[in-house]
């Protein structure tokens, strides 16, 4: 394969638009085109290629997970699920061809070097998210267990940091009831409140024993 042309791309000057035999290949930035030693005329076969490629994507997938996680702390798997959209959406722009095998291994290695860099840390990020659950929007164990885990979070991760963060988990029913429903006390018949705590994760004997509470009141 020869380099038919390296242009530079319009929304960035700081990257340019490889042409193989006429057709285009991929973006690399002009780090990886002095890196390479790319030049038009410049004869690469298939391995060549595909180093090149892996190499530069690498780069611009880790610049841009990062910048995703500095608006808000993430889970591995959500990263994961960000870096494969983002392969998804990008080709034709990024690049042309792209098989599973190399995605798969890019972002594995994008998602090793930032837990190596501490950008992601799954129990640090369960921590965050329980504790901004405590304090901004209440939960049961039970609903904050299942966010984790639909967070991608581990179900024995999650139970630790749950056990070991929550442990007023009736102070919290109390907390969330009041919130929604003032000074009104529960009763037993009601079911509309009482759904409505199950709903918010905390189990029966919690809601009975704050039912009991507020008749001793």
């Amino acid at each position: 394969m020869k380099i038919s042309a390296l242009s530079s791309q319009k929304k960035d000057s700081n990257r340019v638009s490889m042409f193989l035999d006429g057709e285009f290949a991929c973006g690399l930035s002009l780090n990886s085109v002095a890196k390479y030693n790319l030049f038009v005329g410049k004869e690469i076969d298939a391995q060549e290629y595909e180093d090149i490629l892996h190499t530069d994507l690498q780069e611009r997938l880790f610049n841009r997970a990062i910048n995703y996680l500095n608006r808000s702390i993430r889970s591995k798997s959500q990263i994961q699920t960000y870096l494969k959209s983002l392969l998804i959406k990008k080709k034709g722009k990024w690049f042309s061809i792209l098989d599973t095998d190399q995605e798969i291994k890019i972002v594995e290695e994008v998602l090793c070097k930032l837990e190596e860099y501490s950008y992601i840390n799954d129990r640090e990020y369960a921590e965050q998210f329980i504790l901004s659950r405590i304090k901004n929007k209440p939960r049961g164990k039970r609903v904050l267990l299942s966010e984790l885990i639909s967070k991608g979070v581990s179900k024995e991760l999650a139970q630790e940091k749950l056990d070991e963060l929550v442990g007023d988990e009736y102070g919290m029913l109390k907390q969330t009831y009041e919130k929604r429903f003032k000074d009104e006390i529960l009763q037993k018949d009601d079911r509309k409140k009482i759904d409505f705590l199950l709903r918010k994760g905390f189990n029966w004997d919690l809601i009975e024993r704050f039912i009991n509470n507020e008749f001793e009141k």
